[in-house]
């Protein structure tokens, strides 16, 4: 289950570190990739000194290991997966290279205590990823009015970094 505490363990160690890569497992249809978080299966994010960091969404819960990227794999009439570095234009792929300044957690839309998303906050850029009935949300942060009923915000990791007001 991802708990607060959990993801609190797991995330902490890479605030101040460096993005070097981002890795995506994306769904293919017919050839070609299936644009946006449409197509997003899974990401891992590789961070200097650091073991890979594998999201993967469950309903409405977000759920963060230390887990190297998985091959590709065929399924056949039904496309394929593909597993590669996220391209430059992709929200992902644009903090690259970036600092990791800190972290804030989101609870879902649950009923039990877990982790339904997070706020990255790199050196320029702040990123909402979180999960909420099996569809990635993956945009600039923070978290939009639209989904507040769903999302809420629990924290920062870092209390020593500036935060915005509210969040």
């Amino acid at each position: 289950m991802p708990n607060p505490a959990t993801a609190s363990a797991l995330l902490r160690p890479l605030l101040g570190r460096r993005l070097l890569a981002v890795t995506e497992a994306r769904y293919w249809l017919d050839g070609r990739p299936v644009a946006g978080t449409d197509g997003l299966l899974h990401f891992w994010l590789h961070f200097e000194g650091m073991p890979a960091v594998m999201a993967h969404g469950c309903g409405d819960l977000l759920k963060f290991t230390e887990e190297e990227p998985y091959t590709s794999y065929d399924m056949q009439e039904a496309g394929r997966t593909v597993v590669g570095p996220a391209q430059p234009v992709d929200l992902l792929g644009e903090v690259i290279g970036q600092h990791l300044v800190d972290v804030g957690l989101i609870r879902g839309y649950s009923t039990i205590p877990a982790v339904g998303g997070t706020l990255l906050r790199f050196e320029q850029t702040e990123l909402l990823v979180a999960t909420l009935a099996d569809e990635w949300i993956c945009q600039p942060g923070p978290v939009p009015d639209r989904l507040r009923q769903y999302l809420s915000f629990i924290g920062w990791l870092n209390t020593t970094a500036p935060t915005a007001e509210g969040q």
